[in-house]
């Protein structure tokens, strides 16, 4: 088992090669299949709804009471970047039941994910109290807390990455080397003893993964806008 990604193949740019890796792959993969889930199960909705309908409204309403129960009803307008990024986080953790490795063990993955959240969370305090606000709050309680309130704001982006990237690393090598140990035993244990491995490290680890990462994007952005 490799920790880095596989290339699967390259494209030349410009005089520039881009390896395109397999964590790329099922992130396109995961995209297709959640665009044709999402227009499969929202056409046709109706006044009174069926059950179909009553299901996605209650995910989607799950989802906003999510949202305003942690950042107020002033931040609804998050709902749908919240949202979509949990699902995706969510769909991306769960490729292990179905036998590939989640591209959420790809630092790469992760740090882009870090990233788009360092983005909004800065954007949205300095839309919210603009750069004068922003400026005083590194400079609370006082001044010399300067360069500490300024590391702070960095070391967001990495805790994000390292938390997610490195909870679901272990995963993915505890359940690798569990196959490699149980395929030397019988042919057929690796089709029933990994199933509580995967039920622990798939579906709860990685559902708690992204409740942690949408927990902390949603504090995070609230609190850099309010004003002390």
């Amino acid at each position: 088992m490799s920790l880095d990604a596989e290339t699967v193949f390259s494209l030349h740019v410009f005089n520039h090669t881009i390896n395109v890796t397999n964590s790329i792959v099922i992130q396109w993969a995961v995209m297709v299949i959640i665009t044709v889930l999402v227009i499969a199960l929202t056409k046709d909705f109706k006044k009174i709804p069926g059950k179909r309908q009553s299901v996605i409204e209650m995910i989607v309403g799950f989802i906003s009471n999510f949202v305003s129960d942690n950042m107020g009803d002033k931040y609804k307008s998050f709902i749908p970047f919240i949202g979509t990024m949990g699902i995706f986080l969510l769909f991306l953790n769960l490729t292990g039941l179905v036998g590939v490795e989640p591209s959420t063990k790809d630092i790469n993955v992760t740090a882009g994910f870090a990233l788009i959240s360092f983005v909004v969370i800065n954007a949205n305090a300095f839309m919210k109290i603009g750069i004068k606000g922003y400026g005083k709050k590194l400079v609370r309680p006082y001044a010399l807390m300067f360069p500490m309130n300024l590391l702070e704001k960095f070391t967001l982006p990495f805790s994000l990455c390292l938390r997610l990237f490195c909870n679901m690393l272990v995963g993915s090598i505890i359940l690798g080397l569990l196959y490699q140990l149980l395929i030397y035993v019988s042919y057929i244990t690796p089709f029933v003893i990994p199933i509580p491995f995967h039920f622990f490290f798939d579906v709860f680890d990685g559902i708690i993964q992204v409740y942690i990462f949408m927990i902390l994007t949603m504090l995070y952005t609230k609190m850099g806008a309010e004003e002390e």
